[in-house]
């Protein structure tokens, strides 16, 4: 249980923090030598950068309102990583997506869908109907959906990132953690900035804001941030290039002091996303596949049963070693636009009805749009034959009001944080399944009709039958979608003493899920009718295998490729052009409120009388949280929507936050243990009709034990080190699933899946970065590196997958990777321009994004590389 002493596996993650802790204690004995100077002043703002007008070698204070209130890093009892907006420029970060290479525990991956992990919690899924795990948030208002959650930073102040549950203070109830973005606001004088980008790739980036004062007590904020470049995948046959972006978005924001005690901020945001994802390769990872040999499956190019090659064939007429590095061969219409609109408004509006308490309020709306893509191509080659596809226009509307009380009492020995929170969501999501035809021979057709494992059939086969690999070869859903959530929460901390702070807090969550499925299927009669006038097929099997018939063309003259010739691809759209039934197969809505209550706990202890000498202060902490995600209704091939149940993560933490060496050394860690029950996670599964389908169901239990540390330390005045790193242990404690190719025999055979390890999430983490400043007569010149490390990661989805990745770990995942970027920058004495050339993964790095498994049944493993070395320059002006 999540109040248990540590196991012992434990050991591990001691010996990973002694290990860093050591390697740190023997720096600052160096440090010590090498920097006596005085500490610095501490400043409002977040920032780790030297205090050039004094040359002190100190690090400045970073405030955090991961507590929803200003406090210090360094005594707030919170797992925290906290960069302004200047700390993301030094390291060439340009969106929300880059910070992974910083911020322990956190990986980040993108492609059809933008995925968020922290500390192995995450959501591997695009989809409308499921909640993220991480929370966004956008000067407070919350960001819903996961393919608008990495944003370009867009005149960003500072960012938060918070590791572990977060279920008493954010809008939404998340089990991951949350990420706070804040904007630079709009001031009371004319300031503003312009930074031009041009690099490899074609790359053009364009950054401006503006501030302007209208009246002493109103002033407006104008931003833009208009990003091109060039893809850098290809494909072979449509020439198209992946990878390419075309991104505008633009911010106006206002500030009002309408009184002493009242401010009001407003913000519009607008984005249009217009890029072109990368392109994929396959491999095939497990021969036994029922797609393969498992059910001796024939495709479009077949011609002995015996022998089916054209599976294998299509998948490997896209494999990196037949194409080259970068190439892609993905069909004549990949369908890979990434077309996006959205809209945000807010305002927020801030009274200090007295000295010590405060009432917020925050409103906002947004709408989005995203046209038709493919959000999986699981075949892996040209041939549409196992794909997913968003067909047409996804819309996605919500509304959010949130009020919150906070103040102290007590000269602030006690203080509180609480509030209500409101959202209404509808979405709109349609999507299609392709399965497209196959055949069997009747051989083996015999065997499956007898509960019997296929064996491989005669040389040159029997009698030839063709139909639907997964009972229709195409099912277009539509999903409606209305989510209404109501919460509550408070928060208090209370100072027993000095030094020794108790935090309490309490949320009450409700999440009301309506869901209403449209699934509409090919119209098997017509197929059949189309099938007989071009004399390839004779008797059909019925109503109980509608669209499967006995074909007139043997196998030698390739009948699957006969058939499937008959519904080509005419409009280019990326699916093949079936006749669709007039009326829906399934019509089916369904709603459930999802509520809980989830506590959490704190106690903090700051070692008093410490000064600025060799430590200039410690907190220590220790911290129980709860973390609740909604469940949600999941469409299931013929059985409609079944229920996917809440998931739950409880974390308990400890903490310690570290200042040394006057203050020019910052270290800061946790060790914790999570409880995850009934993790959400996508797995490979059938209907009552054995129909196959990729869905979302739940994985049982599992825990996480893990540490992570975080350093800032400056040997001098100009020279700034950042070190982080995470380890992370993941165990599944209750994991079964059915065993596919029984299951396609009628036979339910339980799979214990236990030993498997999370998906897209590293065991270890480890990021460096170094910079040193040369201040001249002429300006400043700052060389600066960065290296993030992360160990292999599992992509599989089925037992097949993992089966595979013991084998060879290629066939199922990525393997340990290190990304270096390196940056040289001028600024001039005023530090109003600067110039700064740089380079990303300068050791051109081949790595895997967004990549997926599934060995059981289509036994392909389908993946896209992230972006190759790029490099350019930098100008920026501020005035």
């Amino acid at each position: 249980m999540i109040t248990d002493q540590l196991s012992t596996r434990k050991k591990t993650l001691s010996t990973f923090t002694a290990l860093a802790c050591a390697s740190l204690l023997c720096a600052t004995a160096h440090a010590q030598q090498a920097s006596g100077e005085e500490a610095a002043g501490k400043a409002s703002e977040v920032s780790q950068q030297p205090n050039r007008a004094t040359k002190r070698a100190a690090l400045e204070e970073v405030v955090v309102t991961a507590r929803r209130r200003e406090e210090s890093l360094q005594t707030a009892p919170v797992a925290v990583s906290a960069l302004t907006g200047d700390d993301m420029r030094q390291r060439g970060i340009t969106n929300t997506g880059e910070l992974a290479k910083s911020v322990p525990s956190l990986e980040i991956s993108q492609g059809r869908a933008s995925q968020i992990y922290i500390r192995g919690v995450g959501q591997r899924s695009g989809f409308a109907r499921v909640d993220p795990t991480v929370g966004v948030y956008l000067d407070d208002l919350f960001i819903p959906r996961s393919d608008s959650q990495l944003l370009d930073t867009v005149d960003i102040e500072n960012v938060q990132v918070l590791r572990g549950p977060q279920g008493t203070l954010f809008g939404k109830n998340t089990t991951g953690g949350a990420m706070v973005l804040t904007l630079a606001k709009p001031g009371d004088t004319q300031e503003g900035y312009v930074d031009l980008t041009l690099g490899s790739l074609g790359a053009q980036t364009l950054r401006a804001a503006w501030t302007q004062p209208v009246t002493d007590d109103l002033s407006v904020r104008f931003a833009i941030n208009n990003r091109r470049r060039d893809g850098f995948t290809e494909d072979v046959v449509s020439g198209q290039k992946g990878g390419s972006v075309d991104r505008l978005s633009g911010l106006f924001q206002t500030r009002w002091l309408a009184s002493d005690s009242v401010t009001v901020d407003t913000l519009l945001f607008l984005s249009d996303r217009d890029d072109t994802l990368e392109h994929n390769n396959c491999r095939i990872n497990n021969d036994q596949a029922l797609f393969l040999e498992g059910l001796y499956v024939m495709w479009p190019g077949d011609t002995d049963p015996s022998q089916p090659t054209a599976y294998r064939e299509n998948c490997e007429a896209n494999s990196e070693e037949r194409l080259g590095d970068l190439k892609s061969n993905t069909g004549a219409y990949p369908n890979l636009n990434w077309d996006q609109q959205q809209a945000m408004i807010g305002a927020t509006v801030e009274w200090l009805y007295s000295p010590d308490h405060q009432i917020k309020g925050v409103f906002g709306a947004r709408k989005a749009e995203k046209g038709a893509l493919v959000t999986s191509d699981q075949d892996g080659g040209p041939g549409n034959w196992s794909e997913s596809h968003n067909h047409g226009d996804s819309e996605q509307k919500s509304l959010s009001a949130e009020l919150q009380f906070s103040g102290g009492f007590f000269d602030e020995r006690l203080r509180y944080t609480g509030g209500l929170f409101y959202m209404l969501e509808e979405n709109f999501e349609p999507f299609t399944l392709v399965s497209g035809f196959g055949g069997l021979d009747l051989k083996t057709i015999g065997e499956l009709g007898a509960g019997q494992v296929p064996t491989r059939p005669t040389p040159g086969g029997t009698v030839p039958f063709v139909g639907a690999v997964t009972g229709n070869p195409i099912q277009q859903n539509e999903f409606d979608l209305t989510n209404n959530t109501l919460a509550a929460y408070v928060q208090s901390s209370f100072d027993i003493t000095p030094m020794l702070e108790l935090t309490l807090g309490l949320r009450w969550t409700s999440e009301n899920r309506e869901s209403n499925l449209v699934l509409t299927q090919a119209d098997t009669t017509a197929i059949e009718n189309r099938m007989r006038s071009a004399g390839l097929v004779g008797a059909c099997l019925g109503p109980e295998l509608p669209g499967v018939c006995q074909s007139n063309v043997p196998w030698a003259a390739d009948p699957v490729g006969q058939i499937s010739a008959l519904f080509p691809d005419a409009n280019g759209d990326g699916i093949d052009d079936f006749p669709m039934n007039d009326s829906p197969f399934l019509d089916q809505s369904k709603e459930k409120t999802f509520s809980k209550v989830t506590p959490m706990a704190s106690l903090s202890y700051t070692i008093p009388g410490l000064g600025d000498g060799f430590l200039s202060s410690v907190t220590l902490y220790t911290t129980y949280s709860d973390g609740f995600k909604s469940g949600f209704f999941e469409p299931r091939v013929e059985d409609g929507l079944q229920q996917v149940e809440p998931e739950e993560v409880k974390n308990l933490e400890f903490g310690y936050k570290i200042e040394a060496l006057e203050r020019s050394l910052r270290i800061n860690g946790a060790i914790y243990t999570m409880e995850f029950t009934n993790q959400q996670l996508i797995q490979v599964q059938t209907d009552s009709a054995e129909n196959l389908a990729v869905v979302f169901d739940n994985a049982g239990n599992s825990e996480i034990e893990g540490t992570e540390v975080e350093v800032q330390w400056m040997p001098s005045a100009n020279m700034l080190v950042n070190f982080s790193a995470s380890y992370n242990d993941y165990t599944f404690t209750e994991f079964s699933d059915r065993d596919l190719l029984q299951a396609s025999l009628g036979n339910n055979v339980v799979v214990d899946r236990t030993d498997e390890p999370f998906p897209v999430s590293p065991e270890t983490t480890v990021s460096l970065g170094v910079q040193y400043t040369w201040d001249t007569t002429v300006g400043s010149f700052t060389p600066r590196i960065d290296a993030s490390y992360k160990s292999e990661i599992y992509l599989g989805l089925d037992r097949g997958s993992f089966e595979a990745y013991e084998r060879n770990k290629e066939l199922a995942g990525d393997d340990a990777k290190t990304l270096v970027d390196l940056r040289f920058s001028w600024s001039s004495l005023d530090y109003r321009t600067s110039v700064a050339a740089f380079v990303k993964n300068a050791t051109d790095e081949r790595y895997l994004p967004g990549a997926a498994s599934v060995g059981s049944s289509l036994g392909t493993f389908f993946s896209f590389y992230g972006e190759p070395r790029t490099y350019g320059v930098e100008l920026r002006y501020e005035y």
